[in-house]
């Protein structure tokens, strides 16, 4: 009975993270509330997760990740990749996809394409190519550079820690380094022969009105003398409520006043550059004689100037604003700037944006003063999509940031202490020499991935308790009889890699490494192979965008369709595949 009861726990966990019916970290949360109320885990099972030493080592290198991102050097050196590409198009692609790919094998790979997206936007506005060319690469190598290393990805170190558990020997820093470097190797030929050279140009890059089709919802209209706005500021006519659109922005003469518009009353001409459904600007129009200026065209250009630009921002995985609507979060008083369009799966939405709650890496086309919206590429709610003329400038005592990393590495590396030792003191030691602030640190971890890993993590021990790992394993094992362990190894690694593109990568290894030790038991073989192949496969979403936060990154800003990355995603996946079957066995005997 039991084991019928977590079959349905799990079905309905996996339909939940599929058609996102909650937050995946809700999910996760419910999914361990109903392992506890059917007694399917003890209140102390329950809470292990959150004590795990991998889930804290995430926490930690989170933090570490921050803290050399902080710095500015990984940009600085993405800029100077650029800058060497030359007139070459294909060798500036091909530096930072490499600079991206070695760089997530040591840092969090969400916080390394964060970096990396705006230079590759820069990049694709430079030699004029479409950013679809470039993202969803980016976010492939940052995946596989991930699988290098026992940091490089949260679920080698989940593998790891439930190996640990089952009596395994801990997997050291460098212990997936040789298969990770031939796959990487590997799937850097096939993005530079494949999605580079014919993913399909998605998006516009000259004009961001273009691209979200804006054409229709920015206009000017001139306000004449008869108009009861004269005299009258915009908030005082309450238009934003009563009309549901937004005046962006005042041309009075020479002079264009964006900044403090609700303190400035309106004067006979002044052009007033609004967003709206056409519907609601012709009401606006019609209530107070307003000339409508139909000749012209807003493009990027119209709205963007000294003092005021149009950019694209993304909502990041720490930002507070994630489940508010705009309206909630004062948007406009509190940034001051106006968001004009949202992209969300590569759906553009324009209307009644103030109603709509905010998700984690939805797209927003915002308007506003140049120095608000700098205080924006600095603000942790926002991932920026393209370089503004910052200033990029090392801050003092840099370089203890930088070296943080590495000691950690060579620590753990060298057996002097645990990773999680390691990473420990390495935050101490950042937040000691004042690095990095302690508010700081705290802003600075995922806690959506905290707390889906602390949360999915007794669903694993739930299949042990209940028998269904073994069940399950016994009845993969007996595929062995027939076929020999290989074909079993293999059958684990692509029903792992499938389940991935489905729910999270983590959740995926929870299930998968209790049922790959069962295997290798019950065939008398060495489990350590069989687990390898379970955190290579939960690390290869490739197919779908929901399979890993990267691929969810880039699929707004690249304008991508689902069926881009099962295109251009299935065969790295199968080559993987093929590859990872055979050299596992090598690498890792099973005798």
């Amino acid at each position: 009975m039991d084991q019928f009861l977590l079959i349905g726990i799990i079905v309905l966990t996996f339909l939940a993270f599929a058609f996102d019916w909650l937050p995946i970290d809700a999910v996760a949360l419910t999914c361990l509330g109903l392992l506890l109320l059917f007694n399917l885990v003890t209140p102390q099972q329950a809470i292990d997760g959150f004590s795990n030493p991998a889930v804290m080592t995430v926490m930690m290198m989170f933090i570490l990740s921050y803290g050399i991102t902080k710095t500015g050097l990984i940009r600085l050196f993405a800029h100077k990749m650029v800058r060497l590409s030359g007139t070459k198009q294909h060798r500036g692609s091909h530096l930072l996809l490499l600079t991206s790919g070695v760089l997530s094998a040591f840092i969090n790979n969400t916080a390394a394409v964060a970096i990396i997206m705006p230079v590759g936007m820069q990049l694709a506005k430079r030699f004029k190519f479409s950013p679809s060319k470039l993202l969803l690469p980016l976010s492939y190598i940052s995946i596989i550079g991930g699988t290098c290393t026992l940091i490089g990805t949260s679920t080698n170190l989940l593998v790891s820690s439930i190996a640990e558990k089952e009596g395994m020997p801990a997997f050291k820093v460098f212990e997936f380094t040789t298969l990770g470097a031939v796959l990487f190797i590997v799937g850097m030929i096939y993005i530079f022969l494949v999605p580079l050279r014919f993913l399909p140009s998605r998006t516009i890059i000259s004009s961001l009105t273009r691209k979200y089709h804006m054409s229709a919802y920015l206009t000017e209209l001139r306000v004449t003398e008869g108009s009861m706005l004269v005299g009258r500021t915009v908030v005082d006519e309450h238009v934003s409520e009563r009309f549901e659109l937004n005046v962006l922005e005042v041309l009075r003469g020479d002079q264009r006043i964006s900044v403090d518009l609700r303190n400035t009353p309106l004067q006979i001409a002044d052009e007033l550059i609004v967003r709206g459904s056409m519907e609601e600007i012709l009401a606006f129009r019609d209530q107070y004689d307003l000339l409508l200026l139909t000749d012209i065209k807003l493009r990027d250009e119209d709205l963007s100037d000294a003092n005021n630009i149009l950019v694209e921002i993304q909502i990041s995985p720490f930002s507070r604003l994630a489940g508010q609507t705009l309206k909630e979060a004062d948007f406009r008083r509190v940034f001051g700037c106006f968001v004009l369009a949202l992209n969300r799966t590569g759906e553009t939405i324009r209307d009644r944006l103030a109603s709509i709650a905010l998700k984690q890496w939805d797209t927003l086309l915002v308007f506003g003063p140049r120095a608000r919206v700098e205080s924006l590429y600095l603000h942790d709610d926002f991932v920026p999509l393209q370089e503004l003329d910052l200033k990029l400038r090392l801050p003092k005592r840099w370089w203890l940031s930088v070296s943080v990393i590495p000691i950690v590495v060579l620590l753990a590396a060298t057996g002097v202490m645990s990773i999680l030792e390691a990473s420990i003191l390495g935050v101490v030691a950042m937040i000691v020499t004042k690095s990095i602030t302690i508010q700081q640190a705290y802003k600075s971890i995922n806690w959506t991935v905290i707390f889906l890993l602390a949360s999915i993590l007794p669903l694993g021990t739930a299949m042990e308790n209940t028998g269904l790992a073994d069940r399950i394993g016994h009845a993969v094992a007996s595929v062995g009889d027939d076929y020999g362990p290989g074909v079993v190894l293999a059958v684990i690694y692509i029903a792992t890699a499938l389940l991935s593109e489905i729910v999270s990568n983590n959740s995926t290894a929870v299930l998968m490494v209790p049922i790959a030790i069962t295997v290798a038991t019950t065939l008398g073989l060495d489990p350590k192979p069989f687990v390898m192949a379970v955190a290579f496969a939960a690390s290869s979403s490739f197919m779908t965008p929901m399979g890993y936060q990267t691929n969810a990154m880039v699929f707004g800003p690249g304008g991508y369709r689902f069926m881009d990355f099962i295109k251009a995603g299935t065969p790295l996946k199968l080559i993987f595949w093929v590859i990872s079957s055979l050299l596992i066995p090598i690498l890792w005997p099973m005798q």
